[in-house]
């Protein structure tokens, strides 16, 4: 990272950053062109590794994209307010983002349920115990980005 000074390091404020945004970003390799998509998003982070988890249709561009390649590349953001300046473009915005690559798996089974339940709990929060028919889990595929590398940065308002 080229501004050091800006890089968050600390898990828990890691951790703060992915409960409080709300949209992931996924770029998916389309050919020989960028494919991005803003999704909802579950995860986990455990010992400083990342997985992002999300639903999707069964079929469709995406599915199809992560058949013919997997690889992934991912944004998070929280952005604050803008900073006016005083000539043109020379404005800024208070932010917090998470940027990383990895590879996207479609999964099953009990990593199923595990990737649709940390999406539940990030945007119900209820408490309530989820459940899902059988025809719902039939209906709907999770997919898992593995994070491969990621760095998190923040810039505050003065």
């Amino acid at each position: 990272m080229r501004r050091a000074e800006k890089e968050i390091k600390d898990i828990a404020e890691i951790e703060r950053i992915l409960n409080e945004a709300m949209v992931c970003r996924i770029a998916l390799v389309d050919g020989d062109s960028p494919y991005i998509i803003p999704m909802f998003f579950g995860y986990t982070l455990e010992g400083g590794n990342l997985e992002l988890y999300f639903h999707s249709a069964v079929q469709g561009k995406k599915i199809d994209l992560l058949k013919a390649n997997n690889n992934a590349a991912f944004e998070i953001d929280k952005m604050g307010e803008i900073i006016p300046g005083d000539i043109a473009c020379n404005f800024s915005a208070s932010y917090e983002c998470i940027t990383g690559r990895g590879t996207v798996d479609i999964i099953n089974g009990i990593e199923k349920l595990t990737g649709l339940n940390s999406i539940m709990d990030k945007y119900d929060k209820s408490g309530r115990e989820h459940k899902y028919s059988e025809q719902m889990l039939n209906n709907v595929a999770i997919l898992k980005l593995t994070v491969d590398e990621f760095s998190c940065k923040a810039h505050k308002a003065d």
